[in-house]
């Protein structure tokens, strides 16, 4: 079975492994690749032509440790709106679940509902604060369950910092739809006469979110108080950074963290012990804070040099000589500076919309997509088999008898059953055997996906990897 859940043995057409990959062992060039290192590929790209590798900082060369940064994220966003907006303090009592968000959701504002849709905006799951609202309920919300992407009242949980934010809502939601003087409406609930809209309480919420980090940076001060608990670390960090370097090829620092914090945790990550504090900066060619992505792909900011002992911005007139450390600018700046051409450049990140799609819009560059959860996908869906199976068969049955209620509820059953083996809200990838919006714009956008970034230090950087084909004439079920 595939990352996205196909059952059956991948066909030649439907690969998502490097070209130099036989079967499942994941062997090439005389190597093997383990399992949890494997790169997939959308489109063919040839290492051998990247002589420039950037890299996001946060959840990509930086991984934060879950639950316990979401649990912080939880604890802040609430103290913050019982602290500063005035909210009952019962809602501290709320405990983070971290079985129970995934990202790529979509939240409602006005309805107050989590979605997980397709990328045509067809409404596979639906929650109401932790209640999942059945093919009925949908129907009498969005005509013929579909909500299109509509900015002024859609918001796309599109990061991993997201999952505390996606559980806050819902648990919130919850909250007050239990709170017996509060009466529930359709857009929020009334209570004495007076209108409590979903759309205010998310709004709140998204002022503590906001707060936590570049307002207050409580969350960034509280992390960097105790890094070993919060970020982990991984000995292939500096192991992959070091090759690219003896390969002859540049690698760059492409974060929207300040200078502040982005010294700090990547001291943290490729620091030892008796190094000085910014000897980690050896291991890239040119460091650029405050980018502003996915500004940084169109008009970009202002560039600036960072005076690295006082994290003062100063222009470029005055920059010392060998300076390396940048804050602002644009793609095309930044290629120019690093003496390539677009293709030449790869660059990896977690965001799919501001680090993926946004590149690939605007700029020549490549990209690899990091994706955390997939460990977690792989192994979900490794125990689903039978159920995948029997969702198979009961498709291929409505296909013939359409009209079937019996078969129609069997497979919503088996759908949810599916779902829950991967969160409460159900996969990021896909719900059922249906490819979710996330998936969707993860294989149209990003070159490579992995879930790791140090996946690239098992690849020789002469790499091919190849895509094959995309069958295009499929045949429905039988």
């Amino acid at each position: 079975m595939d990352i996205l859940g196909n059952q059956s043995v991948r066909a030649d057409s439907e690969g998502y492994r490097s070209s130099d990959s036989h079967g499942d062992d994941g062997e090439y060039d005389g190597n093997k690749i383990a399992k949890d290192k494997e790169i997939y590929v959308n489109r063919s790209l040839n290492l051998s032509k990247i002589r420039c590798y950037g890299f996001d900082m946060d959840y990509t060369l930086c991984e934060y440790i879950s639950p316990q940064f979401d649990e912080l994220a939880c604890t802040l966003a609430k103290k913050f709106m019982v602290d500063t907006l005035g909210y009952s303090d019962d809602i501290l009592d709320i405990e983070y679940n971290p079985d129970f968000p995934v990202r790529g959701v979509w939240f409602d504002k006005p309805t107050g509902n989590l979605l997980k849709v397709d990328q045509f905006g067809k409404i596979m799951e639906c929650y109401h604060g932790f209640r999942l609202l059945n093919s009925d309920e949908i129907k009498a919300i969005y005509p013929n369950k579909v909500q299109r992407k509509d900015d002024s009242r859609i918001f796309v949980m599109n990061t991993i910092f997201n999952l505390a934010e996606t559980f806050l809502i819902c648990a919130l939601i919850d909250h007050f739809d239990k709170k017996q003087d509060y009466v529930q409406c359709n857009d929020g609930w009334a209570k004495n006469g007076n209108n409590f809209l979903f759309s205010t309480l998310f709004m709140d919420l998204r002022a503590a979110v906001d707060d936590m980090h570049i307002g207050s940076c409580l969350l960034k001060k509280q992390c960097l108080a105790d890094l070993p608990k919060y970020v982990k670390k991984d000995n292939d960090l500096p192991v992959m950074l070091d090759k690219i370097k003896r390969s002859g090829r540049k690698s760059f620092l492409l974060t929207n963290s300040d200078w502040w914090h982005t010294r700090q945790i990547m001291a943290f990550l490729l620091g030892t012990s008796g190094d000085e504090k910014d000897a980690w900066l050896s291991y890239f060619d040119l460091v650029v804070v405050d980018a502003c992505k996915p500004q940084f792909f169109t008009c970009g900011t202002p560039l600036q040099c960072v005076d690295t002992s006082s994290s003062v911005l100063l222009p470029l007139s005055s920059c010392p000589p060998g300076q390396t450390v940048y804050s602002g600018g644009n793609h095309a700046t930044i290629t120019n500076m690093l003496e390539a051409r677009g293709p030449d450049v790869i660059y990896a990140g977690d965001h799919l919309y501001g680090d993926v799609i946004k590149c690939r819009k605007h700029c020549d560059w490549r990209t690899l997509l990091i994706v955390p959860e997939l460990k977690h996908e792989e192994k979900a869906i490794q125990k689903c088999s039978s159920l995948t199976e029997e969702i198979n068969c009961l498709e291929s049955a409505l296909a013939k008898n359409p009209e079937s209620q019996d078969l129609k509820v069997k497979l919503s059953k088996a759908v949810t059953e599916i779902n829950q083996r991967f969160s409460a809200t159900g996969s990021l990838l896909r719900s059922g055997n249906e490819m979710t919006y996330f998936a969707s714009q993860l294989l149209i956008w990003a070159d490579l996906y992995t879930d790791c970034v140090t996946s690239l230090a098992s690849y020789n950087l002469e790499h091919m990897f190849t895509s094959r084909p995309t069958k295009l004439m499929r045949k429905g079920h039988k």
